[in-house]
């Protein structure tokens, strides 16, 4: 089971996620990287890839997105973002 190390880019982001459901439900869905580590879409803006790199993958939670790569020689997820969809562009 892969490694979850969650950036402090992505804990300064959730700090101002105000919705205690919402900020359980982000978290959540990191938890279970660590049983399925692929599966976010590595369909992303130039933009995105650029700034993350080319195997940056995302998982929607509407209106975020949370950017995140999996390295599978070090079996580790690397949590690297949370984004509001409005400025993935």
């Amino acid at each position: 089971m892969p490694k979850v190390i969650i950036s402090e880019e992505f804990v300064e982001a959730t700090a101002e996620v105000y919705s205690e459901r919402m900020f359980n439900d982000l978290y959540r869905l990191v938890e279970m990287l660590e049983a399925l580590p692929e599966l976010g879409s590595t369909e992303l803006p130039y933009a995105i890839k650029k700034r993350f790199g080319k195997d940056c993958r995302k998982i929607v939670i509407a209106p975020f997105d949370i950017l995140y790569r999996y390295d599978k020689v070090e079996d580790t997820v690397y949590v690297a973002a949370l984004i509001h969809q409005r400025r993935v562009h």
